[in-house]
């Protein structure tokens, strides 16, 4: 019998996921799962680590959504794409050609069964050419699509997400396998990597210091002249950090000084 397929999965619902979860349990012979992803962020970190097969995407989700988790993975290691939407026939049509399938809400067994189905045909003969997943993401039809809180970032709590607007993000530094979000009262410990941040935070408002470090250019509170051709940078929370020598070049101009 051929591999397993391994499934991940994302979307920011705990029951869609949940329901997910026990529909892929009666395909356990053909796939299997290895991750749920709670949003895009933490879907597309794990996308990058695990490297799934087959991912299935739901649309609407905070801070990043399905098409931009989709966006972000790199087209050499692009699984197969499947995302789930409630969007009206015009977005379904265009996901229908050009991804490897969709799958409206709410669907049941026997229409995840045809795309599972879909998804083994074309893996087993020729496979949906990867560029095409690019292709959508390109189009009209991905910035037409209105995408609330695109600038807040969510931040996962127990039971709730808190929204934090980009413009109280004072920084974010790596720390340990995880990173750091300060703002000017508090931190959040979150689940993502560095990439993913600088990949989607703004570039006129955020800056990569360091290999370690993003900075909210709008707290940046002073710069001390620092050695080795490097500077410090104290925040509005009193945080200081240091510049690498070629981000130091650049940041003279970010910040025309």
């Amino acid at each position: 019998m051929s591999q397993k397929l391994k499934v991940l999965i994302a979307d920011d619902e705990l029951p869609a996921r949940n329901k997910m979860n026990r529909l892929l349990k009666k395909f356990e012979e053909e796939v299997e799962l290895i991750y749920s992803a709670e949003n895009g962020f933490d879907a597309l970190e794990h996308i990058h680590s695990l490297k799934p097969d087959l991912v299935f995407l739901d649309i609407e989700m905070p801070g990043l959504n399905g098409l931009e988790v989709a966006e972000g993975i790199d087209l050499d290691e692009m699984p197969a794409v499947v995302f789930a939407t409630a969007y009206s026939e015009h977005a379904i049509k265009a996901f229908e050609l050009n991804a490897q399938d969709y799958l409206l809400k709410p669907f049941n067994e026997e229409r995840l069964k045809a795309t599972i189905d879909k998804v083994i045909g074309n893996r087993a003969g020729s496979a949906l050419d990867k560029g095409k997943i690019a292709e959508i993401l390109k189009s009209e039809l991905a910035e037409d699509i209105k995408v609330p809180f695109a600038n807040k970032v969510p931040i996962p709590t127990r039971d709730r997400y808190k929204l934090v607007d980009y413009s109280e993000v004072v920084c974010i530094e790596v720390e340990e396998r995880s990173v750091r979000l300060w703002t000017t009262e508090r931190s959040y410990l979150l689940n993502h990597t560095l990439d993913t941040f600088e990949r989607k935070l703004p570039d006129e408002e955020f800056f990569r210091v360091n290999r370690s470090c993003i900075i909210g250019l709008a707290h940046v509170k002073e710069i001390v002249i620092w050695f080795g051709n490097r500077f410090k940078i104290i925040l509005s929370n009193d945080k200081e950090v240091i510049s690498s020598r070629e981000k130091s070049k650049i940041l003279k101009q970010v910040l025309k000084f």
